[in-house]
């Protein structure tokens, strides 16, 4: 289960953020291309991290980001590729630019 590394790279952000404060909200993008289930990063940060943290009250929040590419050839950014080559060009070299990280958005914390 690499979700429970990734919300452990996540928590060191989210500990940037906090300064040393308890979180009472993190919202956490996560991107459909990144292979990152949404179900098993909540199960670790709700059974593993926050426990270990004393953040039992913390409420997490997602939103999934979908995948845009930058054609090559042509440059034209593309947020649907209806099947394997541009539908501007027909190139078939693409570049991911959106939609394959997992990221944390905004962290609210207790006053």
């Amino acid at each position: 289960m690499h979700e429970l590394a990734e919300a452990r790279k996540l928590l060191k952000d989210i500990e940037k953020e906090t300064l040393g404060k308890i979180p009472a909200e993190i919202t956490i993008v996560v991107g459909k291309a990144s292979g990152i289930d949404i179900d098993f990063l909540k199960h670790s940060f709700y059974d593993h991290i926050f426990p270990e943290k004393g953040w039992q009250k913390t409420k997490l929040k997602f939103r999934q980001e979908g995948p845009r590419l930058l054609c090559k050839s042509c440059g034209k950014e593309i947020t649907e590729l209806p099947g394997l080559t541009c539908p501007f060009c027909d190139g078939d070299d693409f570049e991911v630019i959106a939609g394959n990280r997992v990221y944390v958005e905004e962290v609210k914390s207790e006053r």
